[in-house]
């Protein structure tokens, strides 16, 4: 059974499509656990009108505004699915058997721990940073300490039977392995209230279990502007002042991996 997790703040003029979307489009069977986080607009009212009458075997939590990296979690650890999926309040399913999809890479190779349909990448050190030994979290720009590249998505020719296999991939829809997300505690909150969560769950992934991500192509919607985080045109202040506190984070934790892996292999699916 796959258990897709999709927490929702203040999403009423969308999550509505985002819920059809889920509802119209997995198939097989699976449990949907939406973690409504610190709601002030109708967005609790519409998700109820929607999943009234549908035979979706559902769970609805509830979250003081936690945002992602807690939010996130609060879903995971009551979910009873062997595969676990990471949808975002922003983004549209629009494949049919989308779900199922995903598995692919998990069935066909033993070292695979996360999948996402989003985007794959890995990353190097900046040697000309200027934020790598700055206290301050700034919340005027990203942080500059690390750089991603080989990316596969589809806006970078990633083709639809390949798995593309890099050092981290970034959440939804990302379908993860819960026996082994179990093994790693789930995303560490230290990373809280959100960004560089996932990427640190990847290379935990690969330090501990020896296990790989990679993205595979799925079709869904999702535009930059309907992020809770850029509604206003670009990312918020907190964000950015987050993005820097976590990349330290990340790179103190991770830079012997950082500075010594690149991983580029692209595994073809039938």
């Amino acid at each position: 059974m796959h258990s897709i997790i999709l927490t929702v703040h203040n999403k009423d003029w969308l999550i509505e499509k985002v819920l059809e979307g889920i509802v119209l489009n997995t198939t097989e069977p699976y449990e949907l656990i939406v973690v409504i986080d610190g709601c002030t607009d109708n967005s609790e009212k519409v998700i109820w009108e929607t999943l009234s009458g549908t035979p979706v075997n559902r769970k609805i939590i509830y979250a003081p505004n936690v945002f992602e990296t807690k939010a996130n979690n609060l879903g995971l650890k009551i979910a009873r699915g062997d595969k676990v999926i990471i949808v975002q309040d922003d983004m549209i399913i629009r494949e049919k058997g989308w779900n199922v999809r995903m598995e692919k890479p998990f069935k066909a190779f033993s070292d695979v721990f996360a999948v996402t349909s989003r985007t794959a990448h890995n990353w190097i050190f900046n040697p000309n940073s200027k934020h790598l030994d700055m206290e301050d979290d700034l919340e005027d720009c990203w942080c500059d300490i690390l750089e991603h590249i080989d990316h596969a998505d589809r806006k970078h020719t990633l083709l639809r039977d390949i798995f593309a296999v890099r050092c981290s991939v970034n959440r939804g829809p990302l379908m993860i392995d819960h026996v082994d997300l179990k093994k790693l505690n789930y995303f560490d909150e230290v990373f809280e209230p959100q960004d560089m969560d996932d990427h640190d769950l990847c290379y935990r992934a690969f330090k501990e279990l020896g296990k790989v991500v990679g993205a595979y192509w799925i079709d869904y919607v999702s535009d930059d502007a309907w992020g809770g985080t850029r509604m206003t045109g670009g990312p918020a202040p907190w964000l950015l002042k987050a993005q820097h506190k976590n990349t330290k984070i990340f790179y103190e934790r991770h830079k012997d991996l950082i500075n010594t892996r690149r991983m580029v292999e692209n595994r073809t699916l039938e």
